[in-house]
């Protein structure tokens, strides 16, 4: 196969041949991953959607994000055979937060070859800054603000966790030798749950909870629709500062929880008031990739790797602890402490086994030193973002 040329073949989301050539985009990682068993894809619908269903995919042109951003898409082929593929955007509300012009490279796969990860990125690397970009950055998957950002680089053995990618341990060297640079790295924990509560842990908490008038509500104390505009508030507040935050939409944030329905275990999720006014929000979402292994006797089934996740979802033994925020007038207050004791009793109470605690920024000091504090917790994985100036 090395014989024949290699083929780098561009393509948009927006007509009948574009969504042809999704579809093989797609079809590449079913491929590339038949026989690893840590590979749990999403279903096809989060990427292609499904209009029966009412789902829009991430690549669809009605996806919210592509109000204000734009993206290509490229196929790498030898002959008829697809060897790797990516996408390329440039998300215009990042660069008018950062005052930069970084542009990004996501959804990269390649056969462990290096020619193809240099003409792939290449093609990335020109559409970029033909759109007036000095630097790459990635990888990036969408959905951005949700997807983990970067490259796995250490974790391969430990369990799928949802929307956290996996890739091939061979990409480290492939970007590297591309000239690819590490700027950030990312953490996550994992941290069993069914261990007797610390007592250091439930003690601050009652003081806490006493000396600054802390409340603590639970998801279903409140509309919808107001938790929803709790949760939005919290978050563009509490990440605000973070490296390559960029704040939700409101539009976007909404259809993002509406979407989390679907999974939610709402009795993850804790708000907390001190004297009455918001100051943070903890919400964990259960693992659901332990429902989305793909069937022995019929790996594309879709329809019944999605049934099969719904039905049996009460099964699920851990949980993705992703979302929260402590607004910033608040931090240094203990409440991140307050928030882990009381979920710990709903989750024991629920049986679960495990959360996975991420994703956290290399330097974020404070939030490490709680990672890193949960009883029994072990370093699970981390990912690396890798960037390049555009000369």
């Amino acid at each position: 196969m090395n014989d024949q040329p290699l083929d780098i073949i561009q393509f948009s989301n927006q007509d009948a041949r574009d969504r042809r050539l999704l579809r093989k985009f797609v079809d590449f990682h079913w491929q590339h991953y038949e026989k690893d068993p840590a590979f749990v894809p999403l279903l096809d619908y989060e990427y292609l959607g499904f209009k029966l269903l009412g789902i829009t995919g991430f690549f669809e042109p009605q996806n919210l994000f592509f109000r204000h951003s734009v993206m290509t898409f490229f196929l790498a082929q030898r002959g008829d055979t697809v060897v790797g593929r990516c996408n390329a955007f440039v998300n215009h509300n990042h660069n008018q937060r950062w005052g930069d012009k970084v542009g990004f490279f996501g959804q990269f796969e390649s056969i462990d070859d290096q020619e193809v990860t240099n003409a792939l990125l290449d093609a990335a690397a020109a559409w970029l800054k033909s759109q007036g970009m000095t630097a790459m950055r990635g990888p990036q998957n969408l959905p951005v603000n949700e997807a983990t950002p970067g490259l796995l680089v250490q974790g391969f053995e430990t369990r799928p966790v949802i929307y956290y990618q996996y890739n091939k341990p061979c990409y480290e060297k492939l970007l590297n030798d591309y000239g690819m640079k590490v700027v950030k790295r990312v953490k996550s924990w994992e941290v069993p749950v069914d261990r007797p509560m610390e007592e250091k842990l439930e003690r601050v908490g009652k003081k806490v909870i006493e000396h600054y008038g802390v409340t603590i509500e639970t998801w279903d104390q409140r509309p919808l629709a107001e938790r929803k505009q709790e949760m939005l508030e919290v978050y563009n507040d509490a990440w605000n500062d973070n490296w390559g935050y960029v704040p939700f939409t409101r539009e976007e944030f909404f259809r993002n929880v509406d979407d989390m329905q679907l999974i939610m275990e709402k009795g993850l999720f804790l708000f907390v008031y001190v004297k009455g006014e918001l100051a943070a929000f903890f919400g964990g979402v259960p693992n659901i990739c332990e429902r989305l292994v793909p069937l022995s006797w019929c790996r594309r089934c879709e329809l019944l790797r999605a049934g099969k996740m719904l039905l049996t979802r009460n099964r699920i033994k851990g949980f993705r602890l992703g979302y929260m925020g402590v607004k910033q007038k608040y931090r240094r207050l203990g409440l991140d402490g307050v928030m882990l004791w009381k979920q710990k009793i709903y989750s024991q109470q629920k049986g679960y086994e495990y959360c996975d605690f991420g994703w956290v920024l290399e330097d974020n000091v404070l939030v490490i030193r709680v990672g890193e504090s949960m009883q029994d917790s072990r370093l699970s994985k981390v990912y690396a973002v890798m960037e390049k100036e555009l000369a």
